[in-house]
């Protein structure tokens, strides 16, 4: 799994709206294909998981994804 861009965030969107136009679908149907969107809102629950976190407890890497933070191994 790869970081995803989003349609709602300042930055994604017009990114996502170009990456839709090339493919020839609508910004609903480009973004189908990558399941659950990822929002500010999932980054900010991690974001304060992880100052909150137990230092002792947090991994060296992690991704941030729609499903919140994974462990990378």
């Amino acid at each position: 799994m790869s970081p995803r861009i989003t349609p709602l965030t300042d930055l994604g969107r017009p990114a996502v709206e170009a990456y839709a136009a090339r493919s020839g679908k609508s910004v609903d149907e480009y973004m189908q294909q990558f399941g659950e969107p990822f929002t500010p809102e999932i980054a900010g629950a991690a974001l304060v998981e992880l100052v909150g976190a137990d230092t002792a407890t947090v991994a060296p890497a992690y991704l941030l994804g729609a499903a919140g933070l994974q462990t990378l191994q």
